[in-house]
């Protein structure tokens, strides 16, 4: 079945936001959409194709030509003098085409390469909503990630301004302060290499939108993380075999390979056409003795040409073995498709129940963490415990903090990447997950 592109800007169908609401993940797809050169790229190239088709065909069709030529003429003669007469004449030509055969495998083989067009230009269909969302979550990502840095930044600068007055009043050594200046300072670097992650994912997705957005929804805390359904590796494996874009253009490219090694084996194959022509040729002219009377030749001829090849210096021989070296190719490169979809499908099935036990364990992690932080800040105040430790223990709560946001967005990318390579990614999988995003005013 021949694919076709879909049209997804007419499938959202969704409001822009305005300037002081933050952007969601639709508004700015529907941005993407309008802006992408690679989605503009693959759609002309895909259009090119399509004509491709056309050109081909018209090798099967009826041609019509017309010609029309006027010229004056002098012949010497010993017998007749000289003469001299001027002749007009104009013809018509249709011919029909009835056995071609590397026209008609050359026709075959375009119709099969516009489908891969159409596949490539789906699939960048596809990768746009990838590359959407990864630019999207992208931002929230460092977003997450600079506001934890401030945090521990903030936190690491009051442990070191509190060292600094109990030193002052001899209850601590230099030695503290100075673990408490360090982590401080290593935390201001960090917070630093914070907004410039920021200002890079801003840029990135600018690039992608032709549109900045200095506020985004954020991915609300409730957000589902469940297992893939269905949660056997198996299955997708079954399901990308039959619709990941990639195979389905590897396979469509074995197919235009066969019909090119037809074609040339055709070049073999005598050819016949049939034909009809008309031409009349007005002649006037005058010699040394008398004036030519007027003629007029016209000429009617209906019949059928063959044309048998004999010998083309091994051209064609030639050819015949070059398109077999092709379909080789073709068929290797759909086995290597085919083998590298397994491949990621059965990974990404990994990684995302990687992620979610992750997310599960690095939630509890924070209740923890945080626990543990409250009980060394008690420990330090009546003395059990010393600065090194409290650092330590605000160190690792902003760590984990840090490492469940991002197993969040880890968990949401591998989400769609997993359907990517199953060919079954659409622009409803960013509205389920536009309805989880918490819209927020400046």
């Amino acid at each position: 079945m021949a694919l076709k592109p879909s049209l997804l800007a007419l499938a959202l169908g969704l409001s822009w936001a305005s300037a002081l609401q933050a952007a969601d993940l639709v508004t700015v797809y529907q941005h993407a959409l309008d802006y992408d050169s690679e989605l503009a790229a693959a759609r002309a190239t895909y259009q090119a194709q399509e004509e491709v088709v056309n050109e081909a065909r018209s090798g099967l069709l009826p041609q019509v030509g017309a010609g029309a030529s006027l010229s004056r003429n002098k012949r010497d003669s010993d017998l007749a003098g000289d003469n001299t007469y001027n002749s007009f004449g104009y013809s018509i030509e249709l011919t029909q085409p009835l056995f071609r055969a590397d026209t008609w495998y050359r026709y075959q083989g375009s119709k099969f390469a516009s489908r891969q067009a159409a596949a490539q230009y789906v699939l960048e269909e596809q990768n746009l909503i990838l590359r959407t969302a990864d630019a999207y979550f992208s931002v929230l990502r460092a977003e997450e990630n600079l506001a934890t840095t401030k945090a521990a930044e903030e936190a690491f600068e009051r442990q070191w301004e509190q060292a600094k007055q109990r030193f002052d009043v001899g209850l601590i050594a230099i030695t503290e302060v100075l673990e408490a200046q360090a982590l401080y300072d290593s935390a201001k670097v960090q917070r630093i290499a914070a907004e410039g992650d920021l200002a890079v994912a801003l840029e990135s997705l600018e690039r992608l939108t032709g549109q900045s957005f200095p506020i985004l929804g954020k991915l609300r805390e409730d957000f589902p993380v469940v297992h893939p359904e269905p949660n056997s590796p198996d299955e997708w494996v079954d399901t990308a075999l039959q619709q990941n874009l990639e195979i389905q253009s590897a396979t469509f490219a074995v197919d235009v390979a066969q019909q090119q090694l037809r074609t040339n084996r055709s070049l073999h194959y005598p050819t016949l056409d049939a034909f009809a022509s008309y031409s009349d040729v007005d002649i006037s002219g005058s010699s040394r003795s008398a004036v030519f009377n007027a003629s007029s030749q016209n000429e009617f001829s209906i019949g059928l040409q063959l044309n048998v090849p004999l010998y083309t210096g091994g051209g064609t021989q030639a050819g015949v073995r070059r398109a077999r070296f092709e379909v080789e190719r073709a068929e290797q490169t759909l086995t290597t498709v085919r083998r590298n979809t397994t491949l990621n499908i059965r990974s990404l099935m990994r990684t995302l129940n990687t992620n979610i036990e992750s997310i599960q364990a690095r939630k509890q992690a924070i209740r923890s963490a945080e626990s543990a932080l409250e009980a060394t800040r008690a420990g330090y105040q009546v003395g059990t415990r010393n600065i090194v430790e409290v650092l330590d223990a605000e160190r690792l709560y902003y760590e984990t903090l840090r490492d469940y946001a991002n197993s969040r967005f880890d968990y949401v990318l591998n989400s769609l990447r997993l359907k990517q390579a199953a060919g079954i990614l659409t622009p409803g999988d960013l509205e389920q997950l536009n309805r989880w995003l918490v819209e927020t005013r400046s």
